[in-house]
């Protein structure tokens, strides 16, 4: 089973706001963290209640992404989008339907209008973005 399958499940399984609470929090300690030059304005979301940071490396024709955010709650969720994005060709991300990916890990007792914002900021960035 992948880590992402794995992810997806253990979100889904949570039955109250308090359990998806503390999944993500379990979640954004796994997320490592990103440098301070790393957290520059170049790379940082805009349109997020929280500061968050999203840079992408390619291996080869794959996408990579590392993230971070000042919020711990949102480093939980970037853990779960990341794991959706991550290993896959820029195609495939463009292909995907992240909103009703994300929709599925069960987030939505959790996200708020202001934190729903910010994560379509960043499924944006994620489909858009382009490496240099």
């Amino acid at each position: 089973m992948t880590d992402s399958l794995k992810i997806k499940q253990r979100l889904q399984k949570c039955k109250s706001k308090e359990e998806t609470f503390k999944t993500l929090v379990i979640l954004s300690k796994t997320l490592e963290r990103l440098s301070d030059p790393d957290k520059s304005d170049e790379n940082k979301i805009k349109g997020c209640e929280s500061a968050v940071w999203l840079l992408e490396y390619k291996e080869g024709e794959l996408s990579h992404f590392k993230a971070d955010s000042d919020a711990k709650l949102m480093r939980g969720v970037l853990v779960a989008i990341l794991e959706l994005v991550n290993g896959k060709s820029k195609a495939q991300i463009r292909a995907m339907d992240l909103k009703t990916e994300l929709a599925e890990l069960n987030l939505s007792s959790y996200l708020t209008t202001s934190r729903t914002n910010g994560v379509l900021a960043i499924l944006s960035f994620i489909q858009a973005h382009r490496t240099h």
